[in-house]
């Protein structure tokens, strides 16, 4: 996205998102045919980091298949062991709560703070390089993401927040039913773009199956 040469390629989005063979089933390759896009040095090791923080909040997102579970269990697990104090700030406010499943079975779970800032910057920037994969042009306008994967704990409007939250997801969800997807490994990943003549775009993209965000590229 900056103006310096392209010196390498960067995955869109990024590789540590794909379970390594070892921790996939026998046969299975989720990283085949990869995404890739045009990367100077610079820019594509300064984003490891938030690349590996996008990875954790996923890993340990309520939604998601057999696979994310597999991924939390296999490679953020590993990495936790070699880098506690890296993923121990990941996890600021860690507190234990319980979540209610739709049929009434109780689990005990955790929360934590996520950093909005940082996970909505390592989204937009998967957006962008998406755009660009699409149309072969960078998105210079402004963003804005959506997604009912994160729930307000402690806020005074809690429960409303998330209601509301929750609707605009599923509208969302509904209003990409039945568009193409994009996406070699479906079980990890895919994504869909709509554009209108106004110059905005929605990148409707799901992880694992079952977590699903939007990034909205607009001007206005």
């Amino acid at each position: 996205m900056c103006d310096a040469p392209s010196t390498s390629r960067e995955h869109v989005p990024p590789k540590c998102i794909f379970p390594e063979k070892k921790d996939s089933p026998k046969g299975v390759d989720f990283r085949k045919n990869l995404i890739k896009v045009p990367s100077c040095d610079r820019h594509n090791s300064h984003k490891s980091k938030d690349d590996e923080y996008l990875m954790f909040i996923l890993a340990s997102a309520f939604r998601g298949n057999e696979h994310k579970s597999n991924h939390f269990a296999s490679k953020v697990l590993r990495a936790f062991t070699r880098k506690p104090h890296v993923y121990s700030h990941f996890m600021a406010g860690l507190s234990p709560i319980m979540l209610k499943h739709p049929d009434g079975k109780i689990e005990h779970s955790a929360s934590f703070k996520v950093d909005l800032e940082r996970f909505n910057n390592a989204l937009f920037q998967i957006a962008c390089g998406l755009f660009y994969y699409q149309y072969k042009t960078k998105w210079k306008g402004g963003y804005k993401v959506i997604t009912n994967e994160l729930m307000a704990l402690d806020s005074p409007n809690a429960v409303r927040t998330n209601e509301v939250v929750q609707r605009v997801g599923e509208k969302v969800s509904k209003t990409f039913e039945g568009q193409d997807r994009h996406g070699e490994n479906d079980k990890i990943f895919t994504y869909s773009i709509i554009s209108d003549q106004y110059d905005r775009h929605a990148i409707y993209m799901k992880f694992y199956e079952g977590i699903e965000i939007t990034v909205l590229l607009t001007n206005v």
